[in-house]
């Protein structure tokens, strides 16, 4: 009677070891028609670098926060100024999802998210 419910919990224990992945997966879009340079992703205790984004291409991470987070994205523009942008969003650590994000000339285009907190 007792394994059962022992063998029960080592399996979801398995489970949730085996195929949780939190984070959240970011994907920055180039819609623009100049490149976007040094790119780099805020998030609440860590910062992912991307690099330089190509016009029509993207650039993507897995962004891992500490605590209450949202995104920001910073990059350089065609002058070499130094912008950040918010692409909102809230999470916390082991949230999972995802943020796309198409930045044109500057400007945030597009976003769309969608965040939850496992196992929802």
């Amino acid at each position: 009677m007792l394994i059962c419910p022992l063998l029960a919990v080592v399996l979801f224990l398995a489970c949730f070891v085996l195929f949780h992945h939190p984070g959240i997966h970011v994907s920055v879009e180039n819609t623009g028609n100049l490149p976007i340079r040094s790119v780099v992703l805020y998030v609440t205790g860590n910062s992912y670098n991307l690099g330089d984004i190509p016009p029509t291409t993207k650039a993507e991470a897995t962004a891992r926060c500490t605590g209450d987070s949202h995104l920001e994205i910073e990059f350089s523009d065609d002058t070499g100024a130094t912008k950040r942008l918010d692409a909102g969003g809230f999470f916390q650590p082991g949230y999972r999802g995802t943020i796309r994000v198409s930045i044109r000339n500057g400007v945030i285009e597009g976003n769309e998210q969608d965040i939850q907190w496992w196992p929802n």
